[in-house]
């Protein structure tokens, strides 16, 4: 176990630091906070110490930005008697523990090693799915953050009526999941929910996808086709990448949204249909109509009930849930686990592909690993060759074309394989491929 001290005043600094060696732990040691954050930032840490008055940051400070870079490390804040009610207060902040100078060694060696126990058993402790209360469905969405329990407690008020809902976020971080959720919750249940992939088409292909055609309205309509719309009827249609459609086919569905009428391809004929519509975009919508990319009365439409999902980055310490939910879903739990170390490093990346980039990172090290324990040594390999400071430093397209790369290296250029290995659409990648030149 690796602990960093964090003090100011070098004799104490070296007396805690001298106690603690000598009780068996791995020390490193910092003179101020923003030496102790560079540290941080440098090594798996399971334990911060810091003194709460310091020059530069303080303890505060320093408790928010390990929190915000590493959620799964505790924090123990050492006060002066004086300073005990703002000690107290950092509590709420997400720190484990305080203790008063002068430090009694005795009782800084018991905290730690409650915070050890506390630390090896966290894993299981805190593995808890947040289901949707008093209602049988199977859909759960993994996590313990307050931002997601709030969406969810959006989702049930919203799910019994028919609003139409516009999901926001980047890409994977479950917008589809949140759809499913909505369709499980509401009356249309025993009806289909029907998920059409936007950018994944042409715009005559799209059209005939959505309304149907007759036969012999263009070459290759051999029969006469129902679109996703009529087959949905009664039930949702999800529209993924919304933001991807172009100005004419936004006037097509603009209808639709106003009266759920449409003319299938090839018809002189109107149908009607009732159908609740959810969409979702990684795309800024607002920024796509300042452009001139997105209709604004259409963006109005959609965006009846808003709900954007936090990138994963913005919610870590969901990481371990998910990783664990994954090991279940792939049934090997009780065979596969995580070093500590291994753990803590998947919990300080960024995942720039969110849950589905994390999702598939486990099914790699799964299939991959040669032993019950997935260690630090595993995740080099399977990791892009970018390391934690240039990723920082990258734009999320960067890091996406370094990502890509190196799946379709994996994928020895294999662009189906790829696809499925990235969790995306072939069109999708075909398309990242152009954009980012390949």
């Amino acid at each position: 176990m690796r602990l960093l001290l964090v003090e100011d005043n070098q004799n104490q600094r070296e007396i805690l630091e001298g106690f603690l060696v000598k009780n068996g732990f791995d020390v490193i040691t910092a003179a101020d906070g923003e030496e102790g954050i560079k540290l941080f930032k440098e090594n798996i840490v399971d334990i911060v110490i810091t003194d709460f008055r310091m020059p530069h940051k303080n303890g505060l400070e320093v408790l928010r930005e390990v929190r915000q870079i590493n959620p799964l490390a505790a924090v123990i804040i050492v006060t002066a008697f004086s300073d005990v009610n703002d000690a107290v207060s950092v509590i709420k902040e997400g720190a484990i523990d305080y203790i008063l100078k002068p430090v009694n060694l005795q009782e800084l060696l018991t905290k730690i090693k409650a915070i050890r126990t506390h630390l090896n058993v966290q894993k299981e402790s805190n593995a808890v799915l947040y289901k949707i209360p008093e209602l049988d469905i199977s859909t759960t969405f993994v996590s313990k953050s307050q931002k997601i329990r709030d969406i969810l407690s959006i989702v049930q008020r919203v799910a019994v009526n028919s609003a139409t809902l516009l999901i926001t976020g980047e890409s994977g971080t479950g917008k589809e999941v949140i759809a499913e959720i909505v369709h499980k919750l509401s009356p249309r249940k025993h009806k289909k929910l029907v998920t059409v992939n936007c950018a994944a088409l042409p715009d005559n292909l799209l059209e005939s996808e959505l309304f149907g055609h007759l036969k012999g309205s263009f070459t290759g309509a051999t029969y006469d086709r129902k679109g996703r719309f009529e087959e949905a009827d009664g039930g949702t249609i999800f529209l993924d990448e919304i933001g991807d459609i172009s100005p004419p086919m936004q006037v097509k569905l603009l209808r639709i949204l106003q009266n759920m009428t449409f003319e299938p391809v090839g018809s002189s004929k109107s149908k009607t249909v009732d159908v609740r519509i959810i969409a979702a975009t990684n795309k800024n919508l607002e920024n796509e109509i300042v452009k001139g990319n997105f209709r604004e009365d259409l963006y109005y439409r959609l965006n009846v009930v808003p709900i954007h999902l936090p990138p994963l980055r913005q919610r870590k310490e969901d990481i371990p849930l998910l990783i664990d939910h994954f090991l279940e879903e792939l049934a090997v739990k009780n065979i596969i686990s995580f070093s500590r170390n291994a753990l803590m490093k998947m919990v300080s990346c960024n995942w720039p592909g969110n849950i589905r980039q994390l999702h598939n990172t486990v099914i790699r090290l799964v299939t991959l690993t040669r032993n019950d324990l997935i260690s630090e040594e595993d995740l080099e390999i399977t990791f892009s060759n970018l390391d934690q400071k240039e990723m920082e430093n990258q734009t999320l397209a960067g890091i996406q074309k370094e990502h890509i790369k190196k799946v379709l290296e994996i994928c020895s250029g294999n662009q189906v394989k790829a696809a499925e290995m990235l969790g995306i659409h072939r069109n999708t990648l075909a398309r990242k491929i152009k954009e980012f030149n390949l």
